[in-house]
Protein backbone atom coordinates (compact mmCIF):
# COMPACT_ATOMS: atom_id res chain seq x y z
CA UNK A 1 0.00 0.00 0.00
CA UNK A 2 1.43 3.39 -1.00
CA UNK A 3 1.60 6.45 1.26
CA UNK A 4 -1.28 8.13 -0.58
CA UNK A 5 -3.50 5.06 -0.18
CA UNK A 6 -2.64 4.94 3.54
CA UNK A 7 -3.61 8.59 3.93
CA UNK A 8 -6.85 8.15 1.98
CA UNK A 9 -7.81 4.99 3.89
CA UNK A 10 -7.04 6.31 7.37
CA UNK A 11 -9.95 6.60 9.78
CA UNK A 12 -11.25 10.08 10.54
CA UNK A 13 -11.46 11.29 14.14
CA UNK A 14 -14.87 11.93 15.74
CA UNK A 15 -13.83 15.52 16.48
CA UNK A 16 -13.47 16.20 12.75
CA UNK A 17 -16.92 14.73 12.05
CA UNK A 18 -18.43 16.86 14.83
CA UNK A 19 -16.70 20.00 13.65
CA UNK A 20 -17.29 19.79 9.90
CA UNK A 21 -20.28 17.51 9.31
CA UNK A 22 -22.39 16.89 12.41
CA UNK A 23 -22.60 20.62 13.16
CA UNK A 24 -24.26 21.17 9.77
CA UNK A 25 -26.66 18.27 10.38
CA UNK A 26 -27.62 19.80 13.74
CA UNK A 27 -28.35 23.15 12.05
CA UNK A 28 -30.51 21.36 9.48
CA UNK A 29 -32.49 19.52 12.17
CA UNK A 30 -32.98 22.71 14.24
CA UNK A 31 -34.08 24.84 11.30
CA UNK A 32 -36.43 22.32 9.69
CA UNK A 33 -37.83 20.28 12.57
CA UNK A 34 -39.07 17.64 10.10
CA UNK A 35 -37.90 14.49 8.36
CA UNK A 36 -37.42 14.15 4.61
CA UNK A 37 -40.26 12.45 2.73
CA UNK A 38 -39.82 9.38 0.55
CA UNK A 39 -39.93 11.47 -2.64
CA UNK A 40 -37.39 13.92 -1.19
CA UNK A 41 -35.06 11.00 -0.39
CA UNK A 42 -35.21 9.84 -4.01
CA UNK A 43 -34.35 13.36 -5.21
CA UNK A 44 -31.51 13.59 -2.63
CA UNK A 45 -29.97 10.33 -3.86
CA UNK A 46 -30.16 11.41 -7.51
CA UNK A 47 -28.83 14.94 -6.91
CA UNK A 48 -25.94 13.90 -4.65
CA UNK A 49 -24.91 11.14 -7.06
CA UNK A 50 -24.82 13.65 -9.90
CA UNK A 51 -22.92 16.17 -7.74
CA UNK A 52 -20.12 13.78 -6.78
CA UNK A 53 -19.98 11.41 -9.75
CA UNK A 54 -20.60 14.03 -12.44
CA UNK A 55 -23.23 11.94 -14.23
CA UNK A 56 -26.86 10.98 -13.74
CA UNK A 57 -27.95 7.95 -11.78
CA UNK A 58 -28.48 4.75 -13.76
CA UNK A 59 -32.14 4.34 -14.76
CA UNK A 60 -32.09 0.66 -13.73
CA UNK A 61 -31.84 1.64 -10.04
CA UNK A 62 -35.26 1.46 -8.39
CA UNK A 63 -36.61 2.93 -5.14
CA UNK A 64 -38.79 1.19 -2.58
CA UNK A 65 -40.34 2.59 0.58
CA UNK A 66 -40.01 0.25 3.56
CA UNK A 67 -40.85 0.34 7.25
CA UNK A 68 -40.17 -1.55 10.46
CA UNK A 69 -36.72 -2.81 11.36
CA UNK A 70 -35.16 -2.30 7.93
CA UNK A 71 -32.01 -0.38 7.17
CA UNK A 72 -31.97 2.35 4.51
CA UNK A 73 -29.53 1.03 1.92
CA UNK A 74 -29.25 -0.20 -1.66
CA UNK A 75 -29.57 -3.93 -2.25
CA UNK A 76 -29.54 -5.59 -5.69
CA UNK A 77 -30.14 -2.31 -7.52
CA UNK A 78 -33.04 -1.23 -5.28
CA UNK A 79 -32.76 1.61 -2.75
CA UNK A 80 -34.80 0.52 0.27
CA UNK A 81 -35.75 3.72 2.09
CA UNK A 82 -37.19 3.30 5.58
CA UNK A 83 -39.33 6.40 5.96
CA UNK A 84 -40.02 5.67 9.64
CA UNK A 85 -36.39 6.01 10.71
CA UNK A 86 -35.06 8.48 8.19
CA UNK A 87 -33.53 11.85 8.94
CA UNK A 88 -31.34 14.26 7.01
CA UNK A 89 -28.25 12.78 8.63
CA UNK A 90 -29.29 9.21 7.78
CA UNK A 91 -30.01 9.65 4.09
CA UNK A 92 -27.04 11.91 3.29
CA UNK A 93 -24.63 9.75 5.32
CA UNK A 94 -25.81 6.52 3.66
CA UNK A 95 -25.65 8.05 0.17
CA UNK A 96 -22.11 9.34 0.77
CA UNK A 97 -20.97 5.84 1.79
CA UNK A 98 -22.57 4.33 -1.29
CA UNK A 99 -21.06 6.96 -3.61
CA UNK A 100 -17.62 6.39 -2.05
CA UNK A 101 -17.95 2.68 -2.75
CA UNK A 102 -19.07 3.34 -6.33
CA UNK A 103 -16.35 5.91 -6.99
CA UNK A 104 -13.34 4.46 -5.16
CA UNK A 105 -14.39 0.83 -4.56
CA UNK A 106 -13.48 1.17 -0.87
CA UNK A 107 -15.17 -1.20 1.58
CA UNK A 108 -13.64 0.26 4.76
CA UNK A 109 -16.05 2.84 6.22
CA UNK A 110 -15.29 6.40 7.38
CA UNK A 111 -12.14 6.98 5.38
CA UNK A 112 -10.82 10.37 4.32
CA UNK A 113 -12.45 9.97 0.89
CA UNK A 114 -15.85 9.27 2.44
CA UNK A 115 -15.38 12.20 4.82
CA UNK A 116 -14.70 14.55 1.92
CA UNK A 117 -17.69 13.21 -0.04
CA UNK A 118 -20.05 13.53 2.94
CA UNK A 119 -18.76 17.03 3.75
CA UNK A 120 -19.41 18.14 0.15
CA UNK A 121 -22.87 16.53 0.20
CA UNK A 122 -24.03 18.02 3.50
CA UNK A 123 -22.70 21.48 2.62
CA UNK A 124 -24.49 21.33 -0.75
CA UNK A 125 -27.74 20.23 0.91
CA UNK A 126 -27.53 23.00 3.52
CA UNK A 127 -26.61 25.63 0.94
CA UNK A 128 -29.62 24.75 -1.23
CA UNK A 129 -31.94 24.58 1.83
CA UNK A 130 -33.19 21.07 1.19
CA UNK A 131 -34.22 20.83 4.85
CA UNK A 132 -36.53 23.82 4.35
CA UNK A 133 -38.57 22.03 1.70
CA UNK A 134 -36.97 23.22 -1.56
CA UNK A 135 -37.08 19.64 -2.91
CA UNK A 136 -40.84 19.33 -2.50
CA UNK A 137 -42.62 19.69 -5.80
CA UNK A 138 -46.21 20.75 -6.14
CA UNK A 139 -48.24 17.82 -7.36
CA UNK A 140 -51.00 18.48 -9.84
CA UNK A 141 -54.39 17.12 -8.78
CA UNK A 142 -55.39 14.04 -10.73
CA UNK A 143 -58.35 14.57 -13.02
CA UNK A 144 -60.58 11.53 -12.74
CA UNK A 145 -62.58 10.92 -15.91
CA UNK A 146 -65.77 8.91 -16.16
CA UNK A 147 -65.49 5.54 -17.96
CA UNK A 148 -68.12 6.58 -20.51
CA UNK A 149 -66.22 9.77 -21.34
CA UNK A 150 -63.01 7.75 -21.80
CA UNK A 151 -64.83 5.29 -24.08
CA UNK A 152 -66.26 8.14 -26.19
CA UNK A 153 -62.78 9.69 -26.55
CA UNK A 154 -61.24 6.34 -27.52
CA UNK A 155 -63.97 5.59 -30.09
CA UNK A 156 -63.75 9.09 -31.57
CA UNK A 157 -59.98 8.74 -31.97
CA UNK A 158 -60.40 5.30 -33.60
CA UNK A 159 -62.98 6.65 -36.08
CA UNK A 160 -60.78 9.63 -37.02
CA UNK A 161 -57.75 7.38 -37.48
CA UNK A 162 -59.68 4.91 -39.67
CA UNK A 163 -61.17 7.76 -41.72
CA UNK A 164 -57.74 9.19 -42.48
CA UNK A 165 -56.48 5.71 -43.46
CA UNK A 166 -59.45 5.21 -45.79
CA UNK A 167 -58.97 8.65 -47.39
CA UNK A 168 -55.33 7.78 -48.07
CA UNK A 169 -56.33 4.41 -49.55
CA UNK A 170 -59.01 6.02 -51.78
CA UNK A 171 -56.51 8.62 -53.03
CA UNK A 172 -53.95 5.93 -53.79
CA UNK A 173 -56.57 3.84 -55.64
CA UNK A 174 -57.71 6.86 -57.70
CA UNK A 175 -54.10 7.55 -58.69
CA UNK A 176 -53.62 3.93 -59.77
CA UNK A 177 -56.88 4.02 -61.75
CA UNK A 178 -55.77 7.23 -63.53
CA UNK A 179 -52.50 5.59 -64.55
CA UNK A 180 -54.30 2.49 -65.81
CA UNK A 181 -56.83 4.58 -67.83
CA UNK A 182 -53.97 6.53 -69.36
CA UNK A 183 -52.22 3.28 -70.37
CA UNK A 184 -55.51 1.94 -71.77
CA UNK A 185 -56.00 5.06 -73.97
CA UNK A 186 -52.42 4.81 -75.18
CA UNK A 187 -52.78 1.18 -76.25
CA UNK A 188 -56.21 1.81 -77.82
CA UNK A 189 -54.76 4.64 -79.93
CA UNK A 190 -51.83 2.45 -80.89
CA UNK A 191 -54.15 -0.34 -81.97
CA UNK A 192 -56.37 2.09 -83.94
CA UNK A 193 -53.34 3.47 -85.79
CA UNK A 194 -52.20 -0.05 -86.74
CA UNK A 195 -55.66 -0.89 -88.13
CA UNK A 196 -55.78 2.30 -90.19
CA UNK A 197 -52.38 1.65 -91.69
CA UNK A 198 -53.47 -1.78 -92.91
Amino acid sequence: MTKIEKILNQKIKHEDYDKFINSVYEKMEEESGRKPTFKECITIIKKLYRLIMGRTLNKNIKFKETSGNRNTWIRYGVWHINSEYIGWITIIHKVSHWIEYRKHNVTRPHTLQQFRIEKACVEYAYKHKWHMGTLIRETKPKVVKDKDVLMIERLTNNILRKESKLKTTIKRTETLLKKDRKKLRYYQKKLDLQEMSE
